[in-house]
């Protein structure tokens, strides 16, 4: 084998390894964002009825202990509801889970049927959002 062969067999190893030895390269933050209907996020879906509880899922990627998730939920378009003001917000610090979920329900009955959108945060910045619907 020549050298200019033998460096770049070399190159690519030492990029295999450090890869190895860094862990995720999935980029720091939140990815696969989805709604479901159960705690345990086995019922995606995007379309919920008036009196379900509505789950948000998230992976968290290369997020240090303590960081601070914040989850931000809208009405886009109910009568006497600012879409541009959350009408819930849940505060949450993470302590290593790969996966987080927050949750809401309603109090009075149910939602009423519209457009909605959840927005996640990480350290106050947008990291992702996700639009639902209730029918």
């Amino acid at each position: 084998m020549n050298f200019k062969k033998f460096s770049i067999l070399l190159a690519a190893i030492a990029l295999f390894v450090s890869t190895l030895a860094c862990g995720s390269t999935a980029p720091a933050g939140v990815s696969n964002i989805y709604m479901a209907n159960d705690a345990e996020g086995k019922n995606k879906t995007s379309t919920f009825a008036p009196t379900d509880v509505i789950y948000v899922f998230f992976d968290v990627n290369q997020v240090d202990n303590g960081s601070q998730f914040q989850v931000r939920w809208f009405a886009l378009n109910v009568d006497g509801q600012d879409p541009n003001e959350a009408f819930l917000t849940t505060d949450y610090t993470y302590n290593g889970e790969p996966t987080i979920y927050a949750q809401i329900e309603s109090t009075q009955g149910g939602f009423p049927a519209a457009q909605y959108k959840v927005e996640i945060y990480l350290a106050g910045a947008k990291v992702g959002e996700q639009q639902f619907s209730i029918q």
